[in-house]
């Protein structure tokens, strides 16, 4: 009967519950445990008491996280989750004797604990995803997980502080409603099926240091994923800090008591679960980094703002909030990028390395906390503006290596807005990359080809007329590179080795050519040995693209416009001819049946 109820649902279903419920718990325990502190202590040591029990909840992710990877690769990502569970059970159990006798070591001593059973959680939690989800539904699996995780932040913050109040500061009940939580939450994750380990044989290491490193270093072998490992990192320094500061902020600039600084929190919890809806839904099928410079630079805005409308209540509750929403919109393209970029057998290291460098950013944003109340003396809402400072300088940083994504993503929204496009072919797109030969009649033809398609790609356009200074400034940071007609490139041996470096990357190449005969073009590129030695040797296949463009609407019909009449009318038409080695397979755009409006 147990077994007929658990399978009314997805294992991914199950695997979310289970997770907002470790969340849920971990997040009213360190509520709790701050309470407690306070309590005993006295308020003004509110600093020291956020910094302290900080630094204790992120040490376990720091030493366990390599064993932690190594444990999700050897084993059954399931099993690992049901095992923590117990041990949550277990850890909630302690934690009411704890509170019992008001044992300041023993409170300690579980928030330790229940860290080190968050950090072996965590990477079997990510790294079974694609696991139990196709591949592109990894963004929107994301979205809702990291969703799941801030409302278990919201739920956690309010549930913390309403205990507090409706038992009269009773510690000791508010243990045992965790305690309830982590039942419900080992039930859960007996939903979750039955996962194969992934194959690894990798021994367990104690030198973690050692250990992060080398995953660190195969990390920077694969495409943008070491980047995006020290984005998410990033994003949880800022989380962290947000969380610490805001309870004194709360009491300094707004004359809030604690307990209501904790309830202002939950803003930016419910701001980054939006966010990360928002940053799922726009990802769609794939995952899209474009949106990761976007996400940076709101978060920078709202930090500013925050201290700029510091004493405004209605101003700190919108900024706040805002803040959330553009830190899920961060996060979110960075989390899934890991999953799917991460080879299979070693997604889990993978995922415990990105954790190791998190907690390290969470102990650092502790550190700051501190060095800021302690020994600058800096107010909290100069602590949101030195935020808004860094997160400026990570946004400088991400626009320029993400460049190749921001430009796909904010042409593909141009491409939508400028022209009403009708994609023929659209079937012929590959998924690995691939030799795209187009006939070029103008600068924007690069924004239909952009937004064709969600992979990243080069532009080789033939040396043509001269450009404006503009036009030259955007095609150098699209890093176009301009060439000669086609049969100089062929023995061109620097352009060819461009190409072929570019291919290797995982990029596309879209040669543009003037000649309106495109198939021919194709042929002279097919017959050039040296050309097709680059092809063979990956398997890549060429792909001809014919653009026409059909003429404006007059200005004057506004309503037109508004109504999305006014755009150009294009259509981009994608041939079938892919070479695969030594064999060509041709068929005409009008042989297929998938034509349809973007």
């Amino acid at each position: 009967m147990a077994s007929t109820f658990l399978n009314r649902f997805s294992s991914f279903t199950y695997l979310n519950v289970t997770q907002f419920l470790g969340a849920l718990n971990d997040n009213i325990y360190k509520l709790l445990i701050v309470y407690f502190f306070i309590q005993l202590e006295g308020i003004e040591y509110s600093h020291q008491i956020l910094a302290t029990t900080g630094a204790t909840f992120v040490i376990p992710f720091l030493l366990f996280s390599a064993l932690s990877g190594t444990l999700a690769d050897r084993f059954s990502k399931r099993d690992v989750i049901v095992i923590t569970k117990i041990l949550e059970l277990v850890i909630m159990g302690l934690a009411v004797w704890a509170f019992a006798f008001e044992s300041k070591w023993g409170s300690y001593a579980i928030l330790f604990l229940l860290a080190t059973q968050s950090a072996i959680f965590g990477p079997s939690k990510y790294g079974i995803v694609p696991e139990l989800v196709s591949t592109e539904k990894i963004s929107k699996a994301n979205g809702l997980m990291t969703s799941f995780t801030f409302l278990a932040i919201i739920l956690g913050t309010f549930l913390a502080s309403f205990l507090i109040q409706i038992t009269g500061r009773n510690f000791i009940i508010s243990a045992i409603f965790c305690t309830f939580i982590a039942i419900v939450g080992l039930v859960t994750s007996f939903g979750i099926e039955p996962t194969p380990p992934s194959g690894s044989e990798k021994k367990f290491q104690f030198f973690f240091l050692r250990e992060i490193y080398q995953t660190l270093k195969r990390a920077h072998q694969e495409i943008s994923l070491l980047p995006a490992m020290f984005g998410s990192a990033y994003f949880l320094f800022v989380g962290a800090f947000t969380q610490l500061n805001i309870i004194p902020f709360a009491m300094q600039s707004l004359d809030l008591s604690d307990i209501q600084g904790g309830y202002l929190f939950f803003l930016t919890a419910l701001g980054i679960g939006t966010g990360a809806l928002i940053a799922g839904k726009i990802s769609g099928r794939i995952v899209e980094l474009g949106l990761v410079p976007f996400g940076a630079v709101g978060i920078a805005f709202s930090a500013f703002l925050l201290d700029a409308f510091s004493s405004n209540l209605f101003a700190v509750i919108i900024f706040v909030t805002l803040l959330g929403v553009f830190g899920g919109i961060f996060e979110i393209p960075l989390d899934s990028y890991i999953q799917v970029a991460s080879p299979r057998q070693s997604r889990g290291q993978m995922v415990a390395a990105t954790n190791f460098m998190s907690f390290v950013g969470v102990l650092l944003a502790s550190g700051l906390i501190y060095l800021n109340s302690e020994v600058l003396g800096i107010e909290s809402d100069k602590g949101f503006a030195l935020i808004g400072l860094l997160t400026a300088l990570i946004a400088i940083a991400y626009t320029y290596k993400f460049f190749d994504y921001l430009t796909r993503f904010v042409s593909s929204i141009l491409s939508r807005l400028h022209f009403r496009t009708q994609f023929i072919g659209h079937e012929n797109i590959p998924d690995c990359p691939a030799l795209y030969v187009c006939t070029h009649t103008a600068w924007n033809d690069t924004l239909l080809i952009l937004g064709s398609q969600r992979r990243r790609i080069r532009f080789f356009i033939e040396q043509e007329q001269s450009h404006t200074p503009w036009m030259k400034q955007l095609y150098s940071l699209m890093q176009v590179v301009f060439i000669p007609a086609i049969e100089p490139l062929v023995k061109n041996s620097d352009c060819l080795e461009a190409i072929q470096k570019t291919l290797n990357k995982g990029i596309s190449v879209c040669i543009f050519v003037q000649n309106r005969d495109i198939y021919s073009e194709v042929e002279k590129l097919h017959q050039t040995e040296p050309f097709n030695r680059i092809l063979e040797a990956a398997n890549y296949p060429i792909i001809p693209v014919r653009i026409e463009k059909g003429v404006k609407h007059p200005r004057f019909h506004l309503f037109k416009r508004l109504l999305n009449k006014f755009r150009v009318p294009a259509s981009v038409t994608f041939g079938g001819i892919v070479y695969s080695g030594h064999e060509s397979l041709l068929t005409t755009p009008h042989e297929h049946e998938l034509c349809y409006e973007d």
